[in-house]
């Protein structure tokens, strides 16, 4: 195909058909009822890992539920280049990838010159997503020249790691990304010239392209002498010289162009051009000479050089034009001879003249003074150059005074005299002299060819803004040829410290874009106090109004502020760079700081689970569907769980990583098909999403036909108080026949005093529903303790429990005397009874003064519990801490200790920090809000 190179790969995927497996039935082995990819014979035959490991959410709990098994990750480092290929394709199963990868190169060859920097593009195509993994990318680039007999390697790109096998050799990822692979190779030679191939590997598909690289030196030509005068039947030779060019294939030709319109031919015996000649860095020189012999009819003739070269677009034409002149007369050679007595006159006067001035005519110094730049920069070190030349006789002085800024006196600094220096035709061997901290003089004596002397000077200076702004840098020359005596030069200095800029900082280290991040750049060491500060996305301003703090002074006399500019990214911002500059007002030279958004991260949303049929039953199979949407980056987890258990045997099908191009964000659909048995009613089944750490879940009570329902339980007031009446109660429904049992129970122990259970009654369905009530009192022994109603009924293989936990005040001495808040006169709780029973569950900070940015650990006391037979987990917010858990038993068994430490940030400033835990058949917390100082 005529200017591309193209490779196409086809994989198809057949679905699966295997039955649905029963919940409780024997687990499948893994990858049972799912057929194999086939791979067509242009793909390459990588073993295909159907399941990427992915990272669960990290969550304290003793007792480790049963997960799903997970085929272990290949090592990259130290594999071979097989088992590279097979875990780069085990990593692609995450990519969809569109049925043809094509690689698209230019169709005629690039023609480049020596030594310039140049691009090979390498353009990708036939993917489906709006952006290359490159986790899952490969690129190698060859080259094939045509002295070598095979290809070599130029450059490699492997999942994310750059190996150039040629100096300064390099790719881009966020053009990689984009499907530009292209190779650039910094001052290309001629040996570099050949058949370059770019192999890329998308997995599981690849392709390769080729394009041709021609390096080229396009010559430099000239013609001597332009203009050719000559008498008439005398010789001369025009000489046409080419430098420099590559290949070794020039044409060089004359041509005579005549003002008579006579023939235009240059014979050949005339013409006489050399071998061309390599020089060192491969190029060739070359020749080529015409005589002449001309007579009195050939004077305005045109003799042309004609130059053709590959890097020449058109023919090169270099001209010279010919005078011819008479043979001279013997009347002209008397002539010469007295004009040149007449010269030799002259010369004889001006000798004279000369000797006067050279050795007795006093001459003043040509005075050039402070060259170079006086504005200079804090503690970098620079110099300012003075001449005092052409002056005779040889004695001066030079003086240099420094007046500071409001000192009313100027001080000398440094003084030079000429008598007491040699004569140096060098300077560089002259000494360095200083008098002064900041300053150092290196100055000498020369003698000049004609007589005089010159006093080159050059001042190095160590500039400090404390001591040199603004200060006056004088000098006075004395010499008796002056008429202003002494000759007076000043200068104004002038120190500036350019701003320094430290990295840019993000207020997180996932941004996510339903959340606003800040990103802050300390900008110091600057002076004077007067800058200029801009924030860009790329090469464009940005809309944001960025914040600017007031500039401050340090300790050093240096100025410091801080910028920082709140933003909400969107998934189009992946990639690009968001950059503060900064400068000294008046000055055009910016210092920058860059930050760069590799990723963004969407939380998936979850839809609600939907069941398959509506009202399941038992013993048929059921369906239960979510859908995960609006998501990225692609990689996410899904696993469903009954009650605290993950599903193992039920038929799960997840949906791969859709795109939606619109969004540039990802969706999939999960479902989950088992058949329930009676012990499945009233069973939250949990669809849990766990992406970039975070876990997102939704429930879905599983309640099957012909069993009995129950509803949560209802709080009458819902604010409880300790001493006054409470109301709970709870709907019982759906059930048949109307035989039920309903019993209240705090901790284990059953309440009857004060519970109730309405006569059942039927509804139009012939099921039969009724209500239960508990009546009580709160008292301080209820504090944290958990009240619960159990159902029991034929068709219940065991029974319904829904369970409630008293939000009442903290204990506290002013709440009450100990007698009300028992519910008992004549009782009194011991302080230890009072302390367990009411400190359940009780958040407190053990990090005084917390800070932003600095470790904080909360600790929580769980009573009468162990870690082993619970669950903890940690949220700020409503999101879930995943690392810095740690459990502890008590060593007298009252109870385990749960603490959780972490950074946080600015914008957590009383935040709410939640601490929940969870056994096999209830669940509490509690919930602390963190101030910061």
């Amino acid at each position: 195909m005529t200017g591309l190179s193209l490779y196409k790969v086809h994989a198809t995927r057949r679905a699966s058909s295997d039955p649905i497996p029963r919940l409780h039935a024997p687990r499948p082995s893994w990858g049972q009822g799912y057929q194999r990819e086939k791979v067509k014979a242009n793909q390459r035959p990588f073993a295909i890992q159907t399941r990427s490991a992915q990272a669960r959410g990290r969550r304290s709990r003793a007792t480790a539920a049963p997960g799903l098994g997970r085929p272990r990750a290949m090592a990259w480092a130290g594999g071979s280049a097989g088992q590279r290929c097979l875990l780069l394709l085990g990593l692609g199963g995450l990519l969809q990838l569109a049925e043809t990868l094509q690689v698209l190169m230019g169709s005629t060859p690039q023609i480049v010159s020596l030594n310039d920097n140049i691009s090979i593009p390498c353009k990708i195509s036939g993917y489906s997503t709006a952006e290359l993994d490159l986790k899952n990318v490969g690129v190698t680039w060859y080259l094939k020249t045509p002295r070598a007999d095979q290809k070599e390697e130029v450059f490699t790109f492997l999942i994310g790691d750059h190996t150039p096998h040629r100096n300064g050799a390099s790719m881009s990822d966020s053009d990689l990304r984009r499907g530009n692979a292209a190779l650039s190779l910094p001052q290309i030679q001629f040996k570099e010239a050949g058949t370059y191939t770019c192999q890329v590997t998308v997995t599981p598909f690849d392709a390769q392209g080729t394009a041709v690289l021609e390096v080229v030196a396009q010559p430099t030509v000239s013609l001597s002498p332009k203009e050719v005068t000559i008498e008439s039947d005398k010789e001369k030779t025009l000489s046409c010289e080419v430098n420099k060019f590559y290949p070794n294939s020039v044409d060089i030709k004359w041509m005579k162009i005549s003002k008579n319109n006579q023939d235009s031919s240059v014979t050949a015996e005339d013409i006489c051009t050399g071998a061309s000649v390599e020089n060192e860095d491969g190029t060739f020189n070359v020749t080529s000479k015409l005589r002449l012999q001309p007579s009195l009819q050939d004077n305005g003739n045109v003799y042309r050089c004609i130059v053709s070269h590959k890097t020449f677009s058109a023919k090169l034409l270099l001209n010279s034009i010919l005078t011819v002149t008479a043979p001279r007369s013997d009347s002209s050679i008397l002539i010469g001879a007295v004009i040149g007595t007449i010269i030799a006159c002259i010369i004889v006067l001006s000798l004279g003249v000369f000797v006067y001035n050279k050795c007795f005519k006093k001459i003043p110094p040509t005075i050039m003074v402070f060259i170079g730049n006086v504005e200079m920069k804090h503690l970098e070190d620079t110099s300012l150059y003075c001449q005092f030349s052409g002056f005779r006789p040889k004695p001066i002085t030079v003086a240099f005074f420094l007046k500071k800024y409001l000192q009313k006196e100027k001080e000398k600094i440094y003084c030079w005299n000429s008598e007491k220096d040699d004569i140096q035709q060098d300077g560089e061997s002259a000494a360095l002299l200083t008098k002064s901290k900041n300053f150092q003089f290196q100055i000498y004596l020369k003698s000049l060819d004609n007589g005089t002397y010159e006093v080159p000077c050059i001042i190095h200076i160590s500039p400090n803004v404390h001591e040199l702004d603004k200060a006056e840098l004088s000098l006075e020359i004395i010499h008796e040829a002056l008429q202003q005596h002494p000759a007076i030069e000043t200068t104004t200095l002038k120190v500036i410290a350019m701003p320094v800029l430290d990295p840019i900082l993000c207020s997180t280290d996932v941004p996510r874009p339903d959340e606003p991040i800040t990103l802050t750049c300390r900008i110091h060491s600057f002076y004077p106090e007067t800058i200029e500060l801009a924030w860009y996305k790329d090469d464009d301003g940005v809309p944001e109004k960025p914040f600017i703090s007031d500039v401050t002074s340090g300790p050093h006399g240096l100025f410091f502020c801080t910028s920082s500019l709140i933003l909400r990214l969107a998934v189009e911002d992946i990639g690009r760079r968001f950059i503060c500059k900064a400068k000294l007002k008046g000055s055009h030279q910016y210092k920058e700081s860059s930050w760069e958004l590799e990723n963004l991260i969407f939380i998936p949303k979850v839809s609600n689970i939907v069941c398959e049929p509506s009202i399941p039953e038992s013993g048929k199979a059921v369906t239960l569907s979510c859908q995960v949407t609006d998501y990225h980056p692609a990689q996410c987890q899904v696993r469903w769980m009954r009650g605290f258990e993950e599903l193992t045997e039920a038929a799960i099908k997840t949906q791969d990583p859709q795109l939606d191009t619109a969004t540039n964000l990802y969706h999939r659909v999960s479902q989950v098909t088992f058949t329930p048995e009676p012990e499945d009613h009233a069973v939250e089944f949990t669809i849990e999403v766990i992406h970039c750490n975070r876990t997102t879940k939704k429930s879905y009570p599983l309640m099957l036909k012909d069993f009995p329902r129950i509803t949560s339980i209802v709080l009458s007031p819902n604010d409880v108080e300790y001493g006054k009446p409470l109301s709970l109660t709870c709907e019982i429904m759906d059930f048949f026949p109307n035989d039920i049992q309903v019993q209240w129970f705090q901790e284990k122990d059953v309440i009857k005093e004060g519970s109730s259970v309405q006569e059942p009654k039927q509804d139009n369905r012939g099921l039969f529903y009724t209500s239960s009530g508990l009546q009580l009192i709160p008292s301080a022994q209820d504090y944290g303790r958990k009240i619960g109603i159990m159902v029991m009924h034929k068709t219940l293989t065991k029974p319904i429990t829904k369970n409630v936990y008293l939000k009442l005040p903290d204990f506290s001495t002013s709440t009450g005397d100990i007698s009300t808040l028992t519910g008992n006169q004549n009782h009194t709780l011991s302080p230890r009874l009072i302390n367990q029973e009411i400190n359940t569950l009780k958040i407190e900070c053990i990090t005084s003064n917390p800070k932003a940015g600095e470790d904080v650990t909360l600790r929580c006391f769980v009573h009468a519990w162990t870690m082993e037979s619970t669950y903890v987990s940690w949220f700020k917010g409503k999101y879930p801490i995943e690392d810095g858990i740690e459990n502890t038993d008590c060593e007298d068994e009252s109870g385990f200790i749960t603490s959780v430490t972490f950074k946080p940030e600015e914008q957590d400033k009383e935040c709410k920090i939640r601490c929940e835990v969870s056994t096999d058949e209830e669940s509490f917390e509690d919930s602390y809000i963190l101030k910061l100082a």
